[in-house]
C-alpha cells in the first residue's frame, strides 16, 4: 500500500468492489470484479489523474484478481482502454482480441 492511501474492499451482490482513498478521504482509484462459475469480469477500474503513476492501479487489480481467485475463478476477462493496456500486460493480462466502441447521436436530419 502506497503511503497516503488507504484500501477498503467488499462484497455486495457477488461483485467485488475495491476503494483506495487518500488519507483525507478523497477518491484514488476504484475497481470491481464479479464472477460467474470459474470466469471473473473486471470492470470500472480507474484511476484519478492526480494520483496516476503511483501503483494505485496495481493495487487495485491485484486485489480484484486475488480476490476471485481464492473464489475459484481462473479465467479473468476485461474490456481495457489504450491507456490501460500498459498496467493489465504488466499484471500477465494477453490481448485475446480488440475491441470496437461506437458512439451515435443522431443528428437533427437523421429524425
Amino acid at each position: 500500500m502506497p503511503a497516503g492511501y488507504t484500501l477498503t474492499s467488499w462484497t455486495r451482490g457477488g461483485v467485488n468492489r475495491v476503494l483506495v482513498r487518500t488519507r483525507a478521504g478523497h477518491f484514488a482509484a476504484r475497481g470491481q470484479i464479479a464472477q460467474v462459475g470459474a470466469t471473473a469480469v473486471v470492470d470500472q477500474v480507474e484511476t484519478a489523474a492526480e494520483h496516476r503513476r503511483k501503483g494505485l492501479g496495481s493495487l487495485v487489480m491485484r486485489t480484484l484478481q486475488s480476490a476471485a481467485y481464492e473464489a475459484g475463478a481462473r479465467t479473468g476477462l476485461l474490456v481495457g482502454t489504450p491507456e490501460g493496456r500498459a498496467l493489465y500486460s504488466s499484471l500477465g493480462w494477453a490481448v485475446r482480441s480488440p475491441m470496437t466502441s461506437l458512439w451515435y447521436e443522431p443528428s437533427d436530419a437523421a429524425h
